[in-house]
């Protein structure tokens, strides 16, 4: 990498005085937070109170207009595009509220597509990819299309795809929204397992207190900061 991005032995997570504006709009205001590994986050509040644009920036899809983003021990703030664009494939995995699946690939073949266009060994991808499938309950991931699956299974196999590359962090943006309560509770029950299970930090967003209150910590978004559930300010 041309800049110098030095790991170091911290929380998964850790962001320091972020700052991000459109236009005269503050949507994040001197934000604070960190999230050790093996542990999860909620992330709640109104539509437009820049819960998306804090995960943008967590993944390094958008930069801050101030402030610092660290994943993994690497300010990926001081990262050029390219360099947070390979971050992106090695650590972070991302669950979206409708999958933003290939519908026309494969189970197997989208849970796979991460490690393939990094240019991994495609025999090892698609053997990843069962294994995570197989684990997370996906029948028939390799016989039919993604477009014929339930909105559950997509979503399984949309945490299949997060997780293939081994990601340190999985950012989930209200990943149940789509779904009915039982299906939904089933793929939040799956979602927080997976700090346990794979040593993972996990922060979802969601608009569902029910499904905020299975974190280990839950967070409403106000007024550009982060406000414990107890009131306490972050």
């Amino acid at each position: 990498m041309s800049t110098e991005l030095h790991s170091r032995k911290t929380a998964a997570v850790e962001v320091e005085n972020l700052h991000y504006s459109i236009g005269d709009r503050r949507l994040l205001d001197g934000l604070t937070l960190d999230v050790p590994a093996g542990t999860s986050v909620a992330v709640t509040g109104p539509s437009g109170s820049g819960k998306t644009t804090l995960l943008c920036c967590l993944s390094g899809l958008i930069s801050p207009s101030s402030g610092v983003v660290r994943i993994g021990g690497v300010d990926i703030t001081q990262a050029s595009a390219g360099e947070r664009a390979a971050l992106r494939l090695r650590t972070v995995g991302t669950v979206y509220q409708f999958g933003e699946l290939i519908p026309e690939l494969s189970p197997l073949e989208n849970a796979a597509l991460p490690v393939l266009l990094a240019g991994g060994s495609a025999k090892g991808a698609y053997a990843d990819a069962q294994q995570l499938l197989d684990e997370l309950g996906v029948q028939g991931a390799s016989s039919k299309t993604t477009a014929a699956l339930s909105g559950g299974e997509r979503q399984r196999v949309a945490v299949a795809r997060a997780l293939i590359g081994k990601p340190s962090v999985v950012l989930a943006d209200e990943p149940t929204g789509s779904l009915d309560q039982r299906t939904g509770d089933v793929v939040a029950d799956l979602l927080f397992g997976l700090p346990a299970r794979f040593g993972c930090a996990l922060i979802v967003v969601t608009h569902n207190p029910q499904i905020a209150d299975r974190a280990d910590r839950a967070l409403e978004l106000a007024e550009g900061r982060l406000i414990a559930d107890l009131g306490e300010a972050r």
